[in-house]
């Protein structure tokens, strides 16, 4: 059960169709930025090294929410088109954050909570952050310092998890069975 890199996993998959291809050049040249809503469970150092890197965070105190129930800040941000950052494992409750109704929520361990635990657990924006129009509902990350875990659901109704770490510079994923190379 190996980490492999991306191109040896897209060797195990149909190639993209035509579609596919161009909705992703479409995506990838219109340069948006994503948008973060931090709840009251996110860090405010966290919050500043974000925003040092040029990300727009609003925070729920930014937002008023604060003492809000996290239905509350989960709707705020699904509403307002925003990423949920957290470090509450509450949202990660299928039965009470459905990936149907929910937005993007990325929940952070930070560890001991200094610059270098968050930066490694950040490493799981980078996807949001190249191709954020992919994310603007139904995922869900569980981001650690060492890799992370992302729940999807497609248009079609189908989902997905997936687990990811970044080892030397490269992406890999890590896959339950890299020796059989039948399609799924």
């Amino acid at each position: 059960m190996p980490w492999l890199d991306p191109v040896d996993i897209a060797k195990r998959y149909p190639p993209p169709t035509k579609k596919e291809i161009e909705q992703f050049h479409k995506y990838s040249r219109q340069r948006t930025k994503p948008k973060f809503y931090a709840d009251e469970n996110f860090p405010i150092a966290g919050v500043r090294l974000l925003r040092a890197n040029d990300l727009q965070v609003l925070t729920a105190q930014d937002a008023s929410l604060l003492g809000h129930p996290d239905e509350n800040h989960a709707a705020f941000a699904l509403k307002n088109g925003r990423v949920l950052l957290t470090c509450d494992r509450d949202y990660l409750d299928e039965h009470r954050f459905p990936l149907i109704h929910c937005p993007a929520i990325v929940v952070c361990d930070f560890g001991s909570g200094s610059t270098k635990d968050m930066l490694k657990t950040f490493r799981c924006l980078r996807s949001i952050l190249s191709i954020p129009q992919f994310f603007d509902k139904w995922t869900k990350i569980d981001a650690k310092r060492e890799s992370w875990m992302e729940y999807s659901r497609f248009l079609d109704g189908t989902t997905a998890k997936s687990r990811f770490r970044m080892y030397r510079g490269r992406l890999q994923e890590w896959m339950k069975d890299a020796t059989d190379h039948s399609l799924p």
